[in-house]
C-alpha cells in the first residue's frame, strides 16, 4: 500500500498514554523480540518496553516504513496503536503474519458488519481495560482496548485502570515532547 494510501486523518495519530500501555505488558514473553510497527522512539510503547527490558523494534511511515510493505528481518510478537482509519487493512496484515500481536482498537469496531464478518473464522482475543481512555486529556467518547491473537492465556480478559487519563488525571504520552 503506498504511502498517499495512508492519508493520515486527524484521529488516526493519537499518541497512547502509559496507562493504556501497561496492561499488556504481563502478557509478553521476556524473550521476545517485539515489534512496534507504528511507533517511533519516543512512543509508550516503545519506551515501557525498553524500561521493562523488552528488545524492542520500532518503524513509523514518517520514518520511510510503511506497515503494508515493510517487515523486520525477525520478530515474535507486535504490540502498537495503528491508525484507526485502516483497522480492517491492518488487522489482515497482523493476521497474514502468524505470529502473536495485541493492538490497541476502539470496542464499537465489533459493531461494523464487515469486521465481525472477518473475525468469525478468526482467533479474536480481547483485554477490555474497563474505563474509557482519553488519549488528550478529554474524556474519551468510546472504549479502547486490545485485540489480540495467540497472546493471551484466556480469550476474554477484563482489566481494571484506577483511572480513565482525563481531567486531573491526565498525563500525556510522551510522544507529545517530540513537539513541544
Amino acid at each position: 500500500m503506498p504511502k498517499e494510501k495512508f492519508n493520515y486523518k486527524i484521529n488516526d495519530e493519537l499518541y497512547t498514554p502509559k496507562i493504556l500501555v501497561e496492561p499488556i505488558i504481563k502478557y509478553l514473553n521476556p524473550d521476545w523480540i517485539i515489534w512496534c510497527p507504528f511507533d517511533k522512539e519516543n512512543s509508550e510503547f516503545v519506551l515501557i518496553l525498553k524500561e521493562n527490558n523488552f528488545n524492542v523494534i520500532y518503524s513509523h511511515i514518517d520514518d520511510g516504513y510503511d506497515f503494508f510493505e515493510y517487515e523486520p528481518e525477525y520478530f515474535d510478537c507486535i504490540i502498537s496503536n495503528p491508525p484507526y482509519s485502516l483497522k480492517l487493512e491492518i488487522l489482515k496484515r497482523l493476521y497474514s503474519f502468524k505470529k502473536p500481536f495485541g493492538v490497541i482498537l476502539g470496542l464499537p469496531i465489533l459493531n461494523y458488519q464487515i469486521i465481525g464478518n472477518f473475525f468469525i473464522d478468526k482467533n479474536l482475543q480481547l483485554l477490555i481495560v474497563d474505563k474509557k481512555v482519553s488519549f488528550n486529556g478529554n474524556t474519551a467518547s468510546f472504549n479502547s482496548s486490545y485485540f489480540c491473537n495467540k497472546l493471551l492465556p484466556n480469550d476474554l480478559i477484563f482489566h481494571h485502570l484506577e483511572n480513565n487519563n482525563s481531567g486531573k488525571y491526565y498525563i500525556a504520552s510522551r510522544m507529545y515532547n517530540l513537539f513541544f
